[in-house]
């Protein structure tokens, strides 16, 4: 009977703050990726709207390959790059819904 190789580790890449930055500068705003303030607003000043928050949980989770639960779809967890970040790096670490 034939030994089985080892099944390929099933890692998922680390969640990246400039990466999320990238895409929300290239999808959503006409401005310099180096000159965005991760904390930046972005709800509140119209850049990102509940559409555009679910067009980023779909790259999120083609890109790094987790799934945004029901429960952290909570506008908070999208205001800005680093609410984007912290929330797909909770998720990714398994940690859900916040």
């Amino acid at each position: 009977m034939p030994v089985e190789p080892p099944a390929a580790p099933t890692t998922t890449p680390a969640v990246s703050e400039d990466e999320i930055a990238r895409f929300v500068v290239d999808h959503f705003l006409d401005d310099d990726v180096d000159a965005l303030d991760p904390e930046r607003d972005l709800l509140a000043e119209g850049s990102i709207d509940s559409l555009g928050v679910l067009h980023v949980v779909a790259w999120l989770e083609n890109r790094y390959g987790v799934t945004v639960p029901t429960g952290a779809l909570s506008l908070r967890n999208f205001r800005s790059v680093r609410t984007i970040w912290e929330t797909a790096e909770r998720v990714a670490a398994g940690g859900g819904e916040a």
